[in-house]
């Protein structure tokens, strides 16, 4: 009799732990899914009139909390910005013509303009929490390969996406 119940035991934890996972299979396939969609529609819209998705590939889906966002994806964008920008200002000459002139001139604004944002996030960043376990963003990364008439090409991609499913543009997200 013991011998039963214990077996009657084992079928049952089994039995439940096949249901947990095949329900978490099938969320990660939902959210799989969604994700493809939100990128497919994205991309669709910034194709040439004559190419078309062969297909998407996603390479990895990250969870991001705000903190995780602004350190390891915001911040390293604009300082990579703020380098290129100081580049080319540093290549653009004092004594050139006046549109030379006022090229340096806007160049050295929106560095400015970066260094602050930079800072801005540098003190958002030491006023929080490491990983405050909120959902900010998936960062998708994806390789999508289109299709001419005469063509093949592969192009990766980062997306930022909110949980509701929008894809946010890295420079928009800056420039706020």
């Amino acid at each position: 009799m013991f011998v039963n119940k214990r077996i009657s035991f084992v079928y049952i934890v089994l039995f439940t732990s096949s249901i947990l996972f095949l329900s978490c299979r099938n969320k990660e396939e939902r959210l799989h899914k969604k994700i493809h969609d939100t990128i497919e529609d994205y991309v669709v819209k910034s194709l040439a009139p004559n190419t078309r998705i062969d297909s998407i590939k996603i390479l990895q889906i990250d969870s991001l909390s705000e903190y995780q966002f602004i350190d390891y994806i915001l911040r390293p964008v604009i300082e990579n910005e703020i380098e290129e920008m100081s580049f080319q200002y540093n290549h653009l000459s004092e004594n050139g013509s006046m549109d030379e002139l006022i090229l340096k001139q806007k160049t050295e604004q929106q560095i400015n303009i970066l260094v602050d944002k930079l800072l801005y996030y540098d003190k958002k960043l030491s006023l929080s929490t490491k990983d405050s376990g909120t959902l900010s963003y998936y960062f998708v990364s994806t390789l999508v390969y289109t299709k001419t008439d005469t063509t093949s090409s592969q192009e990766y991609y980062g997306f930022p996406i909110t949980p509701d499913f929008q894809i946010r543009e890295i420079k928009e997200l800056i420039s706020e």
